[in-house]
């Protein structure tokens, strides 16, 4: 298609080098957004979508300084790295340039206290812990070892918040191991859990921590459920651990899961991704390259409802916007800029390679998908 007005430029902060290759996959998301935006007309009565991608180099200092030049060439709104160390060194600079700064990366403090112009795709690190121990509790698995990255900012946090919900839903911790992200030997935390006599492994991994965790779990034999994070959401982590990798629960996006999904708006919007994705990359989405997608359709949407994109202007049309993206129907208000509820948050089992819906999601995710 044809434009004939000048494009409306939207920035991305990403990994496209350096250890942090989920920032490979949050590229991918976003353009494939982008261009079925384009595809469809553009934004603001016939404009296009510009992309410009900056690479954060997968540290900290390197999303700073990415943050910067991108707001330098005036772009309107970014999509921000999945990379949590690195988005959190973003934030203070977001008020002093006042660009919307929507975020793929999960630590819950990125919004909590509001930031003006910080919002983020992924769950919250603090909903996906309370989803995980509701069906925990459902299941009768009161006693639970965990295991989590220290390095990681999102991990720590989420484990953080998720130890202060432990006693509402009558769980207890007996034992608490923290590794690295480069640990190189789980058999001890794995054979810590097994003498704690928990009942299942609770762990909050990314990477190669999740995928070093997994094998060791697997290769001690424990007859124990082994419950995943969102950190481990991604289909790299199901082909690294492999066939060992059967019957872990993983908390995951409905992306995940669309095909299980009940028939709703949302499974629909969630082919609209994974179909194209699929033929372009061979592969399903992974929760990093679904939180890009997200982030560019959430971008569009407020410019549209702003009418204008001018920053200003897209920051007060993301506090008042409701919109249905595959992640579920964001609802954001100046008292959340995270937008999404536990429900959004499917909890499911690895079979033959695949995430599959549990029935306990399925019920209850029946009568409340739109």
């Amino acid at each position: 298609m044809a434009f004939d007005r000048p494009p409306v430029r939207i920035g991305q902060v990403t990994s496209l080098t350096g250890s942090n290759y989920m920032g490979l996959e949050n590229r991918d998301g976003a353009a494939l957004a982008v261009e079925q935006i384009n595809d469809a007309g553009g934004v603001l009565d016939g404009r296009r979508v510009e992309l410009i991608v900056v690479d954060d180099q997968s540290s900290p200092q390197g999303a700073v300084e990415a943050y910067h030049r991108l707001a330098d060439q005036g772009v309107s709104a970014m999509i921000g790295t999945s990379f949590s160390n690195a988005s959190l060194a973003v934030l203070p600079h977001t008020n002093d340039r006042r660009i919307v700064y929507v975020s793929t990366g999960a630590a819950h403090t990125q919004v909590d206290p509001i930031r003006p112009y910080v919002f983020m795709t992924p769950p919250t690190g603090r909903l996906v812990a309370e989803q995980l121990l509701r069906y925990l509790r459902d299941h009768g698995l009161a006693k639970i070892a965990v295991a989590f990255d220290s390095d990681s900012d999102f991990n720590r946090e989420a484990w953080a918040a998720q130890e202060t919900m432990l006693a509402h839903y009558g769980i207890e911790a007996r034992a608490v191991e923290s590794v690295k992200v480069d640990t190189q030997d789980f058999a001890p935390t794995v054979a810590a859990a097994a003498e704690s006599g928990a009942q299942t492994l609770m762990a909050w991994v990314t990477g190669p921590p999740a995928t070093g965790l997994a094998r060791a779990f697997r290769a001690a034999g424990l007859g124990i459920p082994f419950v995943a994070g969102i950190g481990a959401a991604s289909p790299a982590f199901v082909e690294a651990v492999g066939p060992d990798a059967d019957g872990f629960i993983v908390a995951t996006s409905l992306v995940a899961v669309g095909a299980d999904l009940p028939e709703s708006m949302t499974r629909a919007v969630i082919a609209a991704l994974t179909e194209p994705f699929i033929r372009r990359h061979g592969s399903p989405p992974s929760q990093f390259a679904v939180d890009g997608y997200t982030a560019a359709k959430l971008i569009a949407a407020a410019l549209e409802s702003a009418g204008d994109d001018d920053p200003k202007a897209v920051q007060r049309a993301m506090e008042s916007l409701s919109c249905l993206t595959p992640e579920g129907e964001y609802s954001f208000s100046p008292a959340d800029h995270s937008g999404l509820d536990g429900d959004d948050v499917a909890i499911t089992v690895i079979r033959d390679g695949r995430f599959r819906l549990t029935s306990w999601s399925h019920d209850r995710m029946r009568n409340q998908l739109k």
